[in-house]
């Protein structure tokens, strides 16, 4: 019996996009995630589901240098409604009702795109920042100082009534949006 390797092709060909679509739509539905955390969000635990205790963080750089054992041990997580799931959702809703009105994930609006934010400054510097913009600016901190100009002096509204949960909350969320998929979220 002989084969034809056309259609051996096809059907190996066909199998893999059956499985990228697949795993696309895990993606996309937050079951599954290969977008790697940003560092300083990556530094803090996340509640395993199964107990107590908190398991580290996983991101992809680990991959790069772990050794072929190493890999048996690191897999990637799900998103679990726990954590990731319930951040990206609260970060979604927080975007929209106090963040959408001036800012976008890739564009400039009225203030500056918050995609990749977590690069140009570090989160200890955005949740004062957010709280309360014209006390960061008015410490002298250059780039506040820098971004205030160049946005025509337009003073960002204070909100206080953020915690640093939900503002750590919207970073994930738009760390997420910028990279195109949905990110690990850590609290």
């Amino acid at each position: 019996m002989r084969t034809n390797p056309a259609a051996f092709a096809l059907s190996v060909g066909m199998g893999l996009i059956v499985l990228l679509v697949g795993f696309l739509a895990l993606n996309v539905g937050g079951l599954v995630s290969l977008a790697p955390v940003e560092e300083e969000m990556a530094e803090q635990p996340v509640k395993d589901s199964k107990s107590e205790t908190k398991a580290p963080v996983v991101i992809a750089r680990d991959y790069v240098a772990a050794s072929k054992s190493e890999l048996a041990a690191l897999a990637w997580r799900p998103a679990t409604p726990d954590g990731n799931l319930a951040a990206i959702a609260s970060g979604d809703a927080l975007f929209k009702n106090n963040c959408a009105q001036c800012h976008s994930v890739n564009d400039k609006v009225v203030g500056p795109a918050l995609g990749g934010i977590t690069k140009r400054r570090s989160i200890s510097w955005l949740i004062p920042w957010v709280k309360n913009s014209s006390k960061v600016i008015a410490s002298g901190d250059e780039y506040a100082v820098n971004l205030f100009n160049e946005y025509g002096k337009q003073q960002m509204p204070a909100f206080p009534q953020l915690s640093e949960h939900d503002i750590k909350d919207i970073i994930c969320w738009t760390t997420g949006q910028q990279s195109g998929v949905m990110a690990m979220a850590v609290r």
